[in-house]
């Protein structure tokens, strides 16, 4: 005759382990997952600052070797590039293409992430104007700030204190 006394489930100190040790990994664990929007938000803007950066080289070597004016009419100060007319300040881009005759930064790079915008330039400083992408024009965004002197190359920030 088989044994009747077989275990068939668990005791309840088992389940109350079982249940404590998943409340410990769901409490570890779920911060992470939940941080993972906002890291991937910071890693886009980081893309779009490495973007500004190797965009702005580029034209300005450009500007140098065609030997472009630093500040004159739109026109005389275009750089000639495979995508089409660059308007340029002291041989970097400008932050947004004026007029629609040449493409700024702004008009250079990818945005085509979800989110993304582009916030109003700001145009205080005349000497050299900035503008922002991003998803929040105060605490998670890119500034591009145009090149203010041939010795003051273009600023380009990261702020992501609240993405």
């Amino acid at each position: 005759m088989p044994n009747r006394k077989m275990h068939h489930g668990f005791t309840l100190i088992e389940l109350v382990i079982v249940i404590i040790v998943l409340g410990i990994i769901s409490a570890v664990a779920i911060p992470r997952f939940i941080n993972l929007s906002s890291d991937a938000k910071v890693s886009v803007l980081e893309s779009i600052e490495g973007n500004m950066r190797s965009v702005a080289s580029i034209v300005h070597m450009k500007g140098i070797i065609e030997d472009t004016p630093d500040r004159a009419i739109d026109a005389d100060r275009a750089i000639e590039t495979n995508l089409g007319l660059v308007d340029s300040w002291y041989k970097y881009p400008e932050s947004i293409g004026e007029q629609g005759k040449g493409y700024g930064i702004v008009q250079l790079i990818s945005l085509d992430h979800d989110g993304i915008e582009v916030f109003a330039e700001n145009k205080s400083n005349p000497d050299c104007w900035s503008v922002k992408v991003g998803y929040d024009e105060a605490v998670c965004y890119v500034q591009y700030k145009e090149a203010c002197s041939s010795e003051i190359p273009p600023e380009i920030t990261v702020v992501s204190t609240d993405c």
